[in-house]
């Protein structure tokens, strides 16, 4: 009875902890989300030189290869600028690329998306939920481990005063 209390207390305190966990990563990850996107904006810049069709830079990942070149686009004050960003593998010059922006006028990576803050949540979420389950299953083992010991000894002592009589020593 004991360890079903305690198995019941576990899956209902893992599930409140994991839930409070990531609702709360949510809403700091969201409020970031928010931010980037109000900072960072986006706009077309031509690319000043081919860019080679394979690079040293490869990583692995399957992704598409990104190469630096340089790159221009007009500001919001009408000036043009320059700088060398990384563009798809095999990007000719003249073409146009994707480039972020903040309110600074210097080159970022884009906004975090709403998507971020959801797996974030989960992942933070689901990770409090299982260590909250884990103590609780660690818990549920203590207190057996104590059960058992208790009944052993008292079994210890009910059998050295049954004992004599039941063996016929008395």
């Amino acid at each position: 009875m004991l360890l079903l209390l305690v198995a019941a207390l576990t899956l209902v305190c893992a599930s409140s902890i994991g839930i409070a966990r990531g609702w709360a990563a949510f809403d700091r990850k969201q409020s970031v989300v928010a931010e980037e996107r109000a900072d960072r904006h986006l706009i077309r810049a031509t690319v000043l030189r081919d860019a080679a069709t394979s690079s040293t830079w490869v990583d692995g990942s399957g992704r598409s290869q990104r190469v630096p070149v340089p790159v221009r686009w007009v500001t919001a004050s009408g000036a043009e600028a320059t700088e060398e960003v990384p563009v798809a593998a095999g990007t000719e010059r003249g073409q146009r690329t994707k480039l972020w922006l903040d309110n600074r006028g210097n080159v970022t990576s884009a906004p975090l998306e709403y998507r971020d803050a959801w797996a974030e949540a989960l992942l933070v979420g689901g990770g409090s939920a299982a260590i909250a389950f884990g103590s609780g299953a660690l818990a549920g083992i203590g207190v057996r481990v104590v059960c058992n010991r208790r009944r052993a000894s008292r079994w210890e002592s009910e059998w050295s005063r049954v004992e004599p009589e039941w063996s016929r020593r008395a």
